[in-house]
């Protein structure tokens, strides 16, 4: 089973994403565990940077008496912060309490060993400090909720992660915005291939190309090279069978003409004659027809602006006489000063096959109907004829190279709509086949590109 394909783009930026993302963890879990021991270290300096200062200033009170229980004055509002509870301490002698903060009552009864300690009180963790000053018997406890250091972990982490959260999506747009800047060539490269001519096997100029490519636009030139060379060796294949057929079946022709003068009085045998006569013509026909597909294959078409007014006339007065001579109507409705971007040799066969085409299968007294006019800003060629037309599944199969619908009927050679599909292609023209009722076939060419 084939995986579907997708962009380069696409999995450079995933190759790209995820290792950024992963650094990023890795980097966000170093950072939290560097702060988190950095924040305990200056948490417990400072826990015992205030056990001293209680020691010096309760140290006169402390040492009165008769031991007296120290009470603190009322707190003052204007002192009060959203911290306070979150820090305790109590002073002992003698295992007598003398001082105490007034947040200290759910502490009662609480024994904490001497030191750094982490004791849980009624659901919150709280880091301890246990002083005991052996001159003078003063043991001080001091205490501080991990809530604190826990919000300056996170404080600092967010200082740090959240403007990296940001840099990130910001450095994968500038990497996105590289890589399509980068892939602009290739895309460039690959729009020039898909607007080449069938015909054009030239070189791409590998000056600018991007050094990574290179190899891709050598190997497509060598391809070219190759088809080209192919190309010419059918072509000239075709073009010294057609120009060796031409004298042999003239020759063929002049006898079957000479042989029906003398055999005028011999009916048996001038049925015969006038099959393999119209056979030699077919034949001919074919091989004429061999000749103008393989030097319209070979022309350097050369677009500009061309009055396809003009040329639909031109071609209509030169092959008028052949439907005259079947006893046809030809009508020709042309809108005049039509103005398209093409060949104009090219132009010429399309339109001579597609009403020589109409002749061909139109019986006499039928009628042929040229029109070309604007539609959408397009040019639009549509040939109509009262002929036997085409069945549905055959419409397709008709511009295939040598295919005739009734093989048996001895008219044309099934070239002529081969080139009028091979001048559309060319053109980047769309070409209809449709029936006429209640008989024959409508042919519409619609050319997407015009001038005004």
């Amino acid at each position: 089973m084939m995986t579907p394909s997708t962009s380069i783009k696409t999995q450079l930026i995933r190759r790209i994403f995820f290792p950024i993302l992963l650094l990023f963890v890795i980097v966000g879990g170093v950072a939290f565990f560097s702060a988190d021991e950095e924040i305990g270290e200056v948490t417990d300096a400072q826990l015992a940077h205030s056990a001293k200062i209680l020691l010096q200033l309760a140290e006169y009170e402390a040492t009165r008496d008769p031991l007296e229980k120290v009470e603190l004055a009322n707190e003052l509002p204007k002192l009060i912060h959203s911290y306070e509870d979150n820090l305790i301490f109590r002073l002992w002698k003698k295992d007598h309490l003398i001082m105490q903060s007034n947040q200290v009552e759910r502490f009662k009864g609480l024994n904490v060993p001497d030191g750094f300690s982490d004791q849980t009180i009624t659901g919150d963790r709280w880091r301890f400090l246990v002083f005991l000053d052996q001159p003078s018997g003063i043991k001080i406890e001091i205490a501080e909720k991990n809530t604190v250091r826990d919000e300056m972990v996170a404080n600092i982490l967010a200082g740090f992660l959240i403007p990296l959260s940001l840099f990130i999506p910001l450095l994968l747009f500038i990497v996105w915005l590289a890589i399509h800047k980068g892939f602009n060539r290739l895309v460039s490269v690959s729009q020039t291939v898909d607007q080449r001519e069938s015909n054009n096997f030239t070189e791409i100029d590998l000056g600018t190309i991007p050094q990574e490519i290179q190899p891709l636009i050598k190997a497509l030139n060598r391809l070219f090279q190759r088809m080209e060379e192919s190309f010419e060796r059918e072509r000239a294949f075709t073009d010294n069978a057609a120009h060796e057929l031409r004298t042999p079946l003239a020759a063929m022709k002049t006898q079957t003409q000479v042989l029906l003068l003398k055999l005028e009085k011999m009916p048996e045998y001038r049925e015969s004659l006038e099959n393999l006569h119209a056979t030699i013509d077919r034949a001919a026909h074919m091989v004429e027809q061999l000749l103008a597909f393989s030097r319209l294959q070979t022309i350097n078409t050369q677009f500009k602006a061309v009055n396809f007014s003009a040329v639909a006339e031109e071609t209509l007065r030169y092959i008028s006489p052949l439907a005259l001579e079947k006893g046809l109507t030809l009508e020709a409705d042309i809108v005049p000063d039509l103005y398209l971007y093409g060949d104009v040799n090219a132009l010429a066969v399309m339109i001579r096959n597609l009403v020589h085409n109409a002749i061909k299968y139109t019986p006499k007294h039928g009628r042929i109907n040229l029109s070309a006019s604007m539609e959408d800003r397009q040019v639009v060629l549509q040939v109509t004829d009262t002929g036997s037309g085409i069945e549905g599944e055959l419409k397709e199969r008709v511009f295939e190279r040598f295919y005739r619908i009734n093989k048996n009927d001895g008219i044309g050679s099934g070239l002529g709509l081969s080139m009028v599909k091979w001048v559309c292609d060319v053109h980047e023209a769309r070409i209809v086949l449709a029936d006429n009722y209640p008989t024959g076939l409508v042919v519409t060419v619609t050319f997407a590109t015009t001038k005004d």
